[in-house]
């Protein structure tokens, strides 16, 4: 008699996250259809961030994907430009079709970032967290808690809480 051993293929949880060579291509077409009248096509997932680097004093504006809770935005995170956004750094956003200011919390304890996307797994659902996130997660069967975590090392969470203020209402067609 033989006897067969069947293992498991090791699961699929990885950043969907483009090359920064794709990016770079295609970020400025992104940028330009959320400054124009046909915002309404990404602004409902993606918006515009822009923040000023903690060394250069330089003002950086790229799309990034997010979540809306309320006044709070969520984005998730592998790339290093979160580090100029601690301490409660300012930021603008074009938020469907408007210019709004915020205030960045970054995340980046590894159990308080799992937390993080577990409830936004809860709130929205894995197929849908995975294309908010840019995270490629093999969701039948759903991912156990320790692959998640495994997945999640070297991600962050950034929370952007909207303020009311000047910036609110303006129509902001020019460049920021």
């Amino acid at each position: 008699m033989t006897t067969t051993t069947v293992t498991t293929a090791p699961r699929e949880i990885r950043p969907r996250v483009p090359s920064t060579r794709v990016l770079l291509a295609v970020n400025p077409f992104v940028e330009a259809i959320l400054r124009s009248p046909l915002h309404r096509l990404l602004s409902k997932q993606v918006l515009l961030l822009t923040y000023t680097g903690r060394k250069t004093g330089a003002r950086y504006t790229f799309p990034v994907g997010y979540s809306r809770e309320g006044d709070t935005l969520t984005i998730v995170s592998t790339r290093h430009w979160w580090q100029n956004l601690r301490s409660g750094a300012p930021v603008i956003v074009r938020l469907q079709g408007r210019r709004r200011t915020a205030r960045a919390d970054v995340i980046a304890e590894p159990d308080a970032v799992l937390a993080e996307v577990e409830r936004l797994v809860a709130r929205y659902g894995r197929r849908d967290v995975s294309r908010r996130m840019y995270l490629a997660l093999d969701t039948t069967p759903p991912p156990t808690r320790d692959e998640l975590a495994r997945a999640l090392r070297g991600w962050v969470v950034i929370h952007l809480r909207l303020e009311a203020g000047a910036a609110e209402g303006e129509r902001d067609d020019d460049k920021q």
